[in-house]
């Protein structure tokens, strides 16, 4: 039953996702030919520099896809802005069992949309394909070439880095005059690069833009959790089938803080989250005995636990207030000082002391105005009893829970 709840839920969220809203924020591109057409581009917050894009002439126009071929750079405006270039780019890896041994790069021409990150008398482009990260740059006195960075094989068991963009800054892009050691203390990354270049372009005291400025940045949130429970417990003992026991169903207090971090690309549809939180289980099991009242069982469990879940989280934006989001992740638990204890009606007890293993978990919800949210969330099954040789169980639990967004 569970089960098929959770498979239930998980559809319905995943169709909302394919029907959700999808920006078009005002932009444009340039074609062939130089003519500038303004309209609507659909902001993906592109995490790979993408080949092509969607477009309409106004919010009632139906979209197209307009490709690299037909476009000579498009934009959303005051945010970003892509060019098409024809550039010699290095795609050597950085993985060690491929990884060359020449510190050269192994250029190969191709054309590509470069992300423009600051625009100026020296402007800095950025190209993502996957793990592979390559920055441009170009000057008034020069074509857009690429910065040169690549990981080598030194040896067999040590690897050295080509820092020639250092050198290509210090020649190039030097208003400053910074000596080397300045420079070379450069890494090759889009906060430093970014920095050098507004500073840079400051120095020649001319109008330039900085576009990485405008970019979604990471966000943290701090939610209070609050809800409830749905657990069962069943044991079994695979020597004495007699001390089987099902504690049956409980519906128990849940609450946590859940500490969210917004991935700082797509619009923001991606986060990482974990929610310490706390809950309890009790419950009771009569098992009659074979040898009158005194033998009957009458086992009882009293659990409390600290969950910690770490997971990745989902957003479907469906208008400007509601969202559907998905979640998955695994969890820890620490367990209180406690025990599932077998008792026979004579008084006689044999405790087992609880020790729960890692559990998956996946989670379907609805937040609304980023402040209030509503969360289903299933758990896979949790052995209580995990340090045990002889006892299995099943601890089984279904979540709903509130959340109230506290910044």
């Amino acid at each position: 039953m569970r089960n098929t709840i959770l498979i239930c839920l998980l559809t319905s969220v995943l169709s909302l996702s394919a029907t959700a809203q999808i920006t078009f924020e005002p932009g444009y591109y340039i074609t062939n030919e130089g003519q500038k057409v303004n309209g609507l581009v659909r902001n993906a917050d592109w995490s790979n520099n993408p080949t092509s894009f969607e477009f309409k002439a106004n919010a009632s126009a139906k979209s197209q896809t307009i490709d690299i071929v037909s476009a000579r750079e498009f934009g959303i405006d005051a945010s970003s802005k892509y060019v098409r270039a024809r550039v010699d780019i290095d795609r050597s890896t950085e993985d060690i069992a491929t990884m060359s041994t020449s510190r050269a790069p192994d250029f190969n021409e191709e054309t590509l949309f470069l992300e423009v990150l600051v625009e100026g008398n020296a402007t800095l482009y950025k190209y993502k394909d996957g793990q592979l990260i390559r920055y441009f740059f170009k000057t008034e006195n020069s074509d857009i070439n690429q910065l040169i960075y690549k990981k080598y094989l030194f040896s067999t068991r040590t690897t050295a880095e080509n820092k020639a963009f250092q050198q290509q800054l210090y020649d190039q892009v030097n208003c400053l005059d910074q000596s080397v050691t300045q420079i070379s203390n450069l890494s090759y990354t889009s906060r430093q690069l970014v920095a050098y270049f507004v500073t840079e372009n400051a120095c020649s005291n001319e109008a330039f833009t900085n576009y990485e400025a405008n970019r979604m940045k990471a966000d943290f949130n701090l939610h209070l959790r609050a809800g409830v429970n749905f657990s069962s417990l069943s044991v079994s003992n695979v020597i004495a089938v007699y001390r089987d026991s099902d504690f049956g169903n409980s519906i128990d207090p849940r609450f946590g803080i859940e500490a969210e971090v917004i991935l700082p690309f797509n619009k923001g549809k991606w986060s990482l989250f974990t929610e310490p939180y706390y809950e309890s289980y009790s419950g009771e099991s009569f098992r009659e005995g074979n040898s009158g009242p005194l033998s009957n069982y009458e086992n009882r469990v009293d659990y409390e636990s600290i969950g910690l879940p770490f997971g990745i989280r989902y957003y479907a934006f469906l208008n400007e207030k509601l969202a559907a989001y998905l979640n998955l992740g695994v969890q820890w638990h620490f367990d209180f000082d406690n025990e599932i204890v077998f008792a026979r009606s004579s008084g006689s007890e044999i405790p087992i002391t609880i020790k729960a293993g890692q559990t998956l978990f996946f989670g379907a919800g609805l937040s609304l105005n980023k402040r209030y949210s509503l969360e289903f969330r299933y758990n896979t099954s949790r052995d209580l009893t995990s340090t045990s040789g002889t006892v299995a169980s099943e601890f089984q639990v279904v979540s709903l829970s509130l959340g109230y967004k506290l910044f």
